[in-house]
């Protein structure tokens, strides 16, 4: 699932949950985010500033759903979960015995095979552990740092229907 369809089947309080989380503690993010949208609208990014802070969410939302915005649909979500999910991050990348830098990042290049038990531990780990719907934006970016993604982690999001975003 692309970034923009994340976007689409998120719910709207985890949507303006990630947007104001950058608004409020990454400002340059949100600012570049706000320019890059604006200017693929043919909008000067003062269109947008110049809407109240509930309205510019909105629209930051609304732009994310379009295949247009896709690159930076995909970097808000890496933004957020490095930022301000990084326990879940951590949790699921123990789990499969990925190594990481205690943040979340991935101290090597992630393995081109998931151990299916493994990975089937990890999205139950990070059930236990974190809201589902957040896991599920997780798991689909995870998703997207190999062409295809992984059969194992494809299987396991399927066999737990709480990961099925826009349910």
């Amino acid at each position: 699932m692309k970034a923009c369809e994340i976007f689409q089947q998120i719910s709207p309080s985890l949507g303006t949950e990630i947007i104001r989380y950058l608004r409020t503690d990454l400002k340059e993010v949100y600012r570049a985010a706000v320019t890059t949208l604006a200017q693929q609208k043919k909008l000067r990014p003062e269109f947008v500033q110049k809407k109240s802070g509930d309205q510019q969410i909105a629209w930051i939302l609304d732009s994310l759903r379009f295949k247009a915005s896709e690159a930076v649909g995909e970097q808000i979500l890496q933004v957020w979960l490095m930022k301000a999910q990084s326990p879940m991050l951590i949790t699921f990348l123990d789990a499969i015995d990925i190594p990481h830098d205690g943040k979340g990042g991935i101290d090597s290049d992630i393995p081109k095979d998931l151990d299916p038990v493994k990975t089937a531990a990890g999205v139950a780990a990070l059930l236990e552990k974190h809201p589902a719907e957040s896991a599920a934006v997780y798991l689909h970016i995870f998703q997207l740092q190999q062409p295809g993604g992984w059969p194992a982690l494809s299987e396991a999001m399927a066999a737990e229907p709480r990961l099925k975003l826009g349910a």
